[in-house]
């Protein structure tokens, strides 16, 4: 048994390929064991019980042999159960499917997904369609910008560059204001005593243009620089201002980005659980 779990969270079975291929990818990477999840809430209409979701599990299992995986089909809250799963499962990451086509009440339409995990404490990465054969996270985006949470995709994206060979592009705004300069400038200080003790180098790129939602630009840019995948942290409920209350956060948008480039999102939290390595 694996002491830590990448965790590919079914949740209606409709994005299995999806899900799977990015979850099995993950855990070939990280050298870490495979959980497929189902939850079985009594809030969703139509789906699947824990005995006929049992069956597919099986199914997915022996297809992916190789791996070894395990399942677990409950019966719950599916927030609590998502919230519980670095003590509950051993999970280091999540991998759930995201589809903009869905009902509003789906259990993948992306604000109920962005919803079920808004209280995780661990990554989760949402897809939207099935990773590409060729494709293995060769390339990783992430932004940096003057807010001190930027400096929280810093761990992942050197998993990503230690156990992946990934390479690894940093995104950031060109500032004219000296005061937000000067925090920036303090983060990408901080970025580069970081990546040093760990031999990770990167590239970088200033973007140009501002939004009401920067980080719309900033997957536009990765997805223009061909990275299969972007590191984002999510807006911490406590610090939204008005307008996304009315007009939702930018994770709303980047999640079903057009794209179809996957997101890695980490919660801003003080208990994160990060690997074991």
């Amino acid at each position: 048994m694996k002491d830590q779990f990448v965790i590919a969270y079914l949740a209606d079975f409709s994005m299995t390929e999806a899900v799977v291929s990015h979850a099995c990818q993950l855990a070939r990477m990280l050298h870490k064991g495979l959980i497929l999840l189902y939850v079985e809430d009594s809030r969703y209409k139509h789906l699947p019980t824990t005995a006929e979701a049992e069956q597919t599990l099986m199914q997915i299992e022996a297809s992916h042999a190789d791996l070894k995986p395990a399942h677990v089909a409950l019966k719950g809250d599916t927030r609590e159960v998502i919230n519980a799963l670095p003590t509950l499962l051993n999970g280091v990451v999540a991998v759930a499917g995201v589809n903009s086509h869905a009902h509003i009440g789906a259990l993948t339409h992306p604000r109920r997904v962005l919803r079920n995990f808004s209280q995780c404490k661990i990554a989760y990465l949402t897809v939207q369609q099935p990773l590409a054969p060729n494709d293995a996270y060769t390339d990783v985006a992430y932004s940096i910008d003057f807010h001190k949470e930027s400096k929280e995709k810093l761990i992942w994206a050197s998993y990503f560059a230690r156990f992946n060979h990934s390479q690894l592009l940093m995104l950031h705004y060109a500032y004219t204001d000296s005061g937000l300069y000067n925090k920036w400038h303090n983060n990408v200080l901080f970025m580069d005593k970081f990546f040093a003790g760990l031999n990770v180098s990167y590239t970088s790129q200033a973007i140009q243009g501002r939004a009401l939602f920067p980080e719309t630009i900033v997957c536009d840019a990765a997805a223009k620089a061909h990275c299969s995948l972007l590191i984002s942290v999510t807006t911490d409920t406590r610090s939204r201002d008005v307008v996304e209350w009315f007009a939702g956060a930018q994770e709303d948008r980047i999640v079903r980005n057009t794209h179809l480039l996957p997101i890695l999102f980490i919660n801003p939290r003080n208990d994160i659980y990060v690997l074991c390595d």
